[in-house]
């Protein structure tokens, strides 16, 4: 198998999202062929899982104060706080028969080029059951999936320099205030590469960008127009609404 390997366009959180359910569903349709692309946001973010109920995971009053956009995603897990600079998220959209059937095992083998990648650029990085790529420190980050049809989405999010303070500010997580005890705790729980090594996040995503190569073959590509298109008419029309962004 060899993927196209898309790196560039800077994209408000809706479009990301859009373009997550069009590329899945262009590869589905046979439309495209197997594809990684790395995200480039233009502002702060939280994307929500799925599954989750708006207001007890996200601190409506401070996000619509700071303008931090909240996108409910196609997948389940967990709410994440993303600013530009701060995370690294990916995504690969690959044929069902190019992904392990079992979940769980499936998860463990598409973190296989993350962790030769990470570890390239000297991070101490490996695969924790069900979905989550980890330092011995802590969770480096998480990923989720959505099977349709004979096309697979996984996609990753991981923390680069997260800003813990203002993440306990942006999630609703618990009722602790955002203390010095509270922030100490979550630095725990979260382990940040810039803790781990020296490397800028331009490096570690040429290194994670070169563990795709190695690992299946990466031909450089770009969006094509009716991709960008659909993706833009989705957008408007469900991941940048209320009507499915606070449906729970």
């Amino acid at each position: 198998m060899t993927v196209r390997l898309i790196d560039d366009g800077v994209y408000a959180e809706p479009m990301h999202h859009a373009l997550d359910q069009v590329l899945l569903d262009r590869l589905d349709a046979g439309e495209i062929e197997p594809t990684v692309r790395f995200w480039y946001r233009s502002g702060p973010a939280i994307p929500l899982g799925r599954f989750q109920a708006y207001e007890d995971e996200v601190a409506t009053d401070y996000v619509e104060e700071t303008g931090i956009d909240v996108v409910r995603r196609i997948t389940g897990g967990g709410a994440m706080f993303a600013e530009p600079g701060d995370i690294i998220t990916y995504s690969m959209y690959l044929r069902e028969e190019d992904v392990p059937a079992d979940v769980e095992e499936s998860y463990e083998a598409l973190d296989d080029w993350v962790l030769e990648g990470l570890r390239e650029v000297g991070l101490e990085a490996f695969h924790e059951p069900l979905n989550d790529i980890s330092h011995p420190e802590g969770k480096i980050g998480g990923s989720a999936q959505l099977r349709s049809g004979d096309a697979v989405l996984h996609h990753t999010t991981m923390s680069y320099s997260v800003d813990i303070e203002a993440m306990l500010k942006a999630l609703r997580i618990g009722k602790e205030k955002v203390s010095d005890k509270a922030v100490k705790s979550a630095e725990k729980r979260v382990a940040r590469i810039t803790d781990h090594v020296d490397a800028s996040r331009a490096e570690v995503i040429e290194s994670l960008k070169g563990a795709v190569d190695s690992t299946y073959g990466a031909q450089s590509a770009t969006f094509e127009q009716e991709t960008l298109d659909r993706a833009a008419a989705l957008a408007e029309s469900k991941f940048q609404n209320d009507t499915w962004n606070k449906r729970l």
